[in-house]
């Protein structure tokens, strides 16, 4: 079931060396082969997205199956709390550099450019690692309004090792503890610990808390059940989104 500690180890030491950048690579609209091609090293980049002109800044996966990837969600340490409210997660929380949330309306000012791909990257308190990725990802595409719409989740086409736990969360609205957009009786973000595309209520809870490993509760921590199931808290999580190679090709 666990898999990759020795890519674990890389990881952390390319965290750790991509850090220590103090000077951010400057560029335009996405993450596309130009911007690659602007600077192969993890770190933090400003994008300027169609519908958000003033542009704002993000951590970059420059390596990670070619690269190319803007970062939206890392958990890996407890030192941010994601219990937040509406507002918190609309706007986004954090440190870019560490663990952060980069906000519903800047992932959908990026995933309405064009067609994108999300990856999602796993760790356990044993450095055992897996992935999912889906070819289809993106935020209230379909949305005039998305805030009002409760920023409705796409996606599909899974690959990776890690299990399926995100398709049932297709097409359902982003839920926090003051705002209940899912279809339980109870609020799933308050009962859960968390804020996600809850349905009634979840099998992935990345913004769960961080209860490092096992845990007697159910299913309120950082969870991927189609991997660990619903009482094991992972250590690392990492949300990422890039352009599709058709986009790319455009």
């Amino acid at each position: 079931m666990k898999v990759g500690a020795q890519e674990s180890r890389l990881r952390t030491q390319k965290r750790s060396r991509s850090r220590s950048k103090s000077n951010p690579v400057w560029i335009f609209a996405e993450l596309s082969p130009a911007a690659v091609d602007l600077g192969r090293e993890d770190g933090i980049y400003s994008v300027f997205p169609v519908h958000s002109p003033a542009g704002f800044q993000v951590y970059c996966d420059m390596t990670t199956d070619g690269g190319g990837w803007t970062v939206i969600q890392r958990r890996e340490d407890g030192s941010v709390n994601f219990f937040r409210a509406w507002e918190s997660y609309r706007e986004g929380f954090g440190k870019i550099t560490g663990e952060h949330w980069l906000g519903l309306k800047q992932i959908h000012a990026l995933s309405i450019q064009g067609n994108y791909e999300l990856r999602i990257d796993l760790e356990d308190f044993e450095n055992s690692t897996a992935y999912a990725q889906y070819g289809t990802f993106g935020v209230g595409l379909f949305s005039v309004d998305p805030d009002d719409d409760g920023y409705p989740l796409t996606v599909g086409d899974y690959s990776g090792n890690a299990g399926d736990s995100l398709l049932k969360h297709n097409g359902m609205k982003f839920t926090t503890k003051d705002r209940d957009n899912d279809h339980s009786e109870n609020n799933c973000a308050a009962f859960y610990h968390g804020a996600w595309w809850y349905r009634n209520c979840h099998t992935a809870n990345l913004n769960g808390q961080y209860l490092r490993g096992q845990h007697t509760s159910y299913a309120d921590g950082i969870e991927w059940s189609s991997w660990t199931g619903w009482q094991y808290s992972l250590k690392f999580s990492e949300m990422k989104m890039r352009p599709t190679r058709d986009q790319e090709n455009k």
